[in-house]
Parts: structure tokens; sequence; C-alpha cells
């Protein structure tokens, strides 16, 4: 599956969609295709962002840090990943999660499988 963001993929950026790709608007849309996806083991082969997805919606660079963070398995596959954000803040924010999860997808997976700390405190009570 190949996933394409934007807040806009069905007005004036249809065009921009890439025969083949799935369009979401926001992170609710993409967080239910991708998860969708990986539950039908189906892989993420790429995926393009754009960053301002409307007023009060999670901009793109947030949804590729919780990506990075979440599912940094997704990045040993080496999917095509692609900005085409015209923010030039977001669209480098954007770069460097992909970046992270592309160079460090083994220690992000390490650390994601390690217990978390505040729930051993939690036990111990």
């Amino acid at each position: 599956m190949k996933i394409f963001l934007d807040d806009l993929v069905e007005a004036e950026r249809k065009d921009w969609k890439p025969e083949g790709w799935i369009g979401v608007k926001n992170f609710t849309e993409f967080r239910k295709a991708f998860e969708e996806a990986l539950a039908r083991g189906e892989k993420i082969e790429g995926l393009s962002f754009d960053n301002d997805l409307g007023e009060g919606e999670k901009e793109g660079w947030e949804i590729a840090k919780w990506l990075t963070e979440t599912h940094p398995e997704i990045f040993a596959e080496n999917p095509e990943l692609r900005v085409h954000s015209a923010n030039p803040e977001g669209k480098k924010r954007i770069e460097h999660y992909f970046k992270l999860g592309r160079e460090h997808f083994r220690e992000l997976i390490e650390v994601k499988e390690r217990p978390h700390p505040w729930g051993e405190m939690e036990r111990k009570k």
C-alpha cells in the first residue's frame, strides 16, 4: 500500500496523488488506512506527506513523529518516502523523522519493545 497524506487530496490536489496511491486527509484517516494495512499483512510501500493539514488537525511532521515512534519497523522494509509540502519548515521536520526512521529503525524498535519505566514503578506500589 502507498499512502498520500494531504488535506486537499480530494479537491485542488487530487491530480497530485500518484495513480495507485490511497489518499487520506488527516491523522485519523492515515492511522486507519495504515493500521488496517498492517492488520491485513499488507506491506507499506510508500508514503507521501503534506505538512499543513487544516485547522485543528495534526500537522504532517507530528504524524511522521508518531509513525517513527509507534511503527519504526516499517522503515526496515525501506518504503518510498516523499514530502510534497510547500511549507519549508514542515518539510524539514517531516524529512527529519523519515531520516531518523530510516537510519535508526533498529534502535527505535528495541526501545519500543522495552517495558515502560513508569509501568515498573506502578507495579512496585
